[in-house]
Order: C-alpha cells, then structure tokens, then sequence
C-alpha cells in the first residue's frame, strides 16, 4: 500500500475534521501536560509494530514476500530489550507468532489480532503521535486520518498496550513529526492544512500563536515546535510519457507531492535523521543529498531528484544552529512491465531507526538498498554506514527495503515508538 492511498473520502474527512476543535472541546478530554517520546533519544525500550495479512502471506511463485522477510529481519536485530506490541490479522495471527518466538520475543510481546476486513497498513508510523501524559504514555489521533484502517489502530491496541487516548484538533501524520530533546520537527505541509481545512481557526497573522497554543494543548507543553519546508518551488507529483524499446510508457515523478507542497518527499522523516547532541552540544540532523548519491554511483543527477530543494532544507537548519551531516540520498525506479509504467522513488536510509540507551553505545538500524536491480546501491550504503560511525554509531544494516521505499516508506514508517528509556 502506498502510503498517500486513502479510502476516506475527501469531503467526509473534511467535514470530520472541521468539527474537531468543537468536539474536543466538548468531550474536555486532553493531556493535562503532554510530552511527546523522543525520536532518537534513550533507548527503543517499547515500540509498535502493525503486520496486515499482506505483509505475511506468501504469493504465488518463487519470490518470498519481500515485506514478510524484512520485518523478520528486523524482528532478529532489533534491541533484546525492547518491547513490542504487534497488531496483526486473526488469520495470520500463528505465523505472526511464530516470528516472534523465532526472534526470542514471545515473552516480550504483546500479540494483538484484530478482524480480517479491517484494513490496516503496515505504516504504524503515521495514525497518530505518542506522548506521555503525567507519566503514562498516550495516544494522540489527528482531527480525521484518510486511511479508514490505520484510523483505527490506536484504538484496537491502547487498551492491550495499555495506554490512554486522545484526539486532537490538528491535521497530522506521525511520519511528518520528529522529536528532538527540547524542539519538535513538523513538515509545514500539516500546519498549513489544518488552517485550510477548517481545524482551526484564527484571526489573519494570528494562526502560529493559535497553532502553538494547539500544540502545547495536545502534543507537548514544553519543546520548541519548528517547522521543515523550502523556501524554493517544490514541483508536485506527475506524470508523463516516454518511449522504451519502441514502445510507450508512463512514468511516475515526484510521488507523494501534492499541489503547492513545501516538502520534497511526502513525510520529513524520509529525508531527516535525528542523531542527538555532540560533544559540543549541537544537536546533530543527518539530511539526504541526492548530488552526494549520483556521485557515489557515478550516474547522471537527474532534474527530479530536487537536490536544490535538500540544500536549502539543510541550509536553513544550519542557520538555526544546528550540525547538519549530507547523507547519499539515491532516486531509483521501479518498472511495471505489464502496465508500462515506471516508478520513481528515493531509496531513504534516512528513514532509520536511532537506540541511544543511557548506558550503552548507540545504534542505528539502517534499511539497504544494494539489492536485486540496484547493486550498485551497496555503494551508498556503505557511506551511510560510514557517515554514522563517524557520529560514534554503531550501525546495524537491515534487509532489502525497496518494496516499503517504492511505497513511500521504510523502517521508520513501520513502526512507532510507545516509550524510550
């Protein structure tokens, strides 16, 4: 599933969503002082997983399936002590289980099995936010989610996880959201749009007050919210012809950009690692170059790789103060013979997962992309494996993520973080 697909009609969500702020009002249900868990800091010492059937079964034919191999992949690299909480399919639910006792984590699981018609997707990443509310970790709900299944996770595993609930009067997606120690990323797309939408509302040049006070409400009462988007023209997502061995195709650019977007890639999470604070105490942000990639490989940059839109992302970041690191940030495609059409997708290893526990040496758990079609990706890899090191990872490669990247997705998207230690 592509994560910008949505079964939520747009006018029904809408409407939904303009009511949010009256409703929440009258439900008087929210934090009392929110914080949101951390996106790098502390050890992964719980975290969410959600496995649809899809991701589980078997096709036809000699290929296994590619999502069912990566998270079992994970599943045997992932901290010992972490936690998980795993939704899945009733159907599915004995191979699900058998993954877990494989990896030595049935007795620190929970295994929740929900109905086979809910339509769920593997992104757990985005349904929602985690904070923790007077010391018990919460769900936070955006005013309306377009995805009908993944609307619905945080309310299938809070009371197994046991965890509250909360529903804000934002237009949110936890992929757009990165938590640092004392400041909070949010692609400016979603601020944007809850303003367009109806969410909130505000006299003309008061909307950021409105939107502060919002955040400090629902998602955190005491770190600094700034937000990512370029200054420069972002093109949106298209689509044009081209020719192929004498015959016509279609390809796919800039997937996931909507019109008049301020982010070159959907989520902020797909170009932007936080990497927590050096010796000097800058925080430290590791941001994709598509230039640095195409140079690793030795290709040809290509004009909707956007690189101009990265360097101005990365520049304004230094302008606030903090230790931007260029990683290689490739753009691949995948070609669909039957339909001619041919896809193009950045291959994130941005989109990683980050163990700073206390006491301990901090690992990073990079998705790779060296694989099938695009051997020479084990080149970019190797210098994201190396660019963390220097930052005194230690660096746990991850299997083949091209099925979750082609998506919109990676390690990142797949999982949410329920608490840190």
């Amino acid at each position: 599933m592509v994560r910008t697909d949505r079964d939520v009609p747009d006018e029904d969500r809408r409407r939904r969503a303009a009511t949010a702020a009256l409703a929440a009002d009258m439900a008087r249900r929210e934090p009392t002082a929110p914080s949101l868990i951390e996106t790098a800091d502390g050890g992964i010492a719980r975290m969410l997983l959600t496995i649809p059937a899809y991701a589980v079964v078997e096709p036809s034919g000699s290929r296994p399936n590619p999502y069912g191999a990566a998270y079992r992949d994970l599943l045997a690299k992932l901290p010992a002590l972490t936690e998980l909480v795993v939704l899945t399919h009733e159907a599915v639910q004995p191979a699900v289980a058998d993954w877990l006792a494989a990896s030595g984590r049935a007795e620190t699981s929970k295994l929740v099995a929900t109905d086979d018609f809910l339509g769920f997707s593997i992104w757990a990443e985005d349904g929602c936010v985690v904070i923790l509310d007077g010391g018990r970790p919460a769900f936070v709900e955006p005013a309306a989610f377009g995805r009908y299944g993944d609307a619905l996770v945080a309310d299938r595993v809070s009371e197994a996880a046991a965890m509250g609930l909360f529903q804000a009067p934002l237009y949110l997606q936890g992929g757009n959201v990165l938590i640092g120690d004392n400041f909070f990323f949010i692609g400016l797309d979603y601020p944007i749009r809850t303003f367009e939408e109806g969410i909130l509302r505000a006299p003309a040049g008061g909307e950021f007050e409105v939107l502060l006070k919002v955040y400090a409400r629902y998602l955190d009462v005491e770190r600094e919210f700034m937000p990512i988007g370029s200054t420069l023209p972002v093109p949106s997502g298209q689509r044009r012809e081209f020719e192929l061995d004498g015959q016509t195709w279609t390809e796919s650019l800039y997937a996931g950009n909507a019109p008049g977007t301020r982010q070159p890639l959907f989520h902020i999470d797909m170009f932007i690692s936080l990497a927590g604070r050096g010796e000097d105490g800058r925080y430290r942000l590791v941001v994709g170059d598509p230039r640095e990639a195409a140079r690793i490989v030795g290709t040809a940059l290509q004009p909707h790789a956007m690189a101009e839109i990265y360097d101005d992302i990365a520049r304004q970041l230094v302008e606030q103060g903090f230790e931007v690191h260029r990683n290689p940030l490739p753009l691949v495609y995948a070609d669909d013979e039957e339909r001619r059409l041919r896809r193009w997708y950045f291959a994130t290893s941005n989109n990683a997962l980050v163990h700073r526990p206390k006491d301990g040496r901090p690992t990073v758990f990079l998705p790779t992309y060296g694989h099938g079609a695009f051997p020479e990706l084990a080149a970019t890899d190797a210098a994201n494996e190396e660019l963390w090191k220097g930052l005194g990872y230690d660096v746990v490669q991850l299997g083949d993520f091209h099925a979750f990247a082609v998506n919109l997705g990676a390690v990142h998207c797949i999982k949410k973080y329920l608490a840190r230690a």
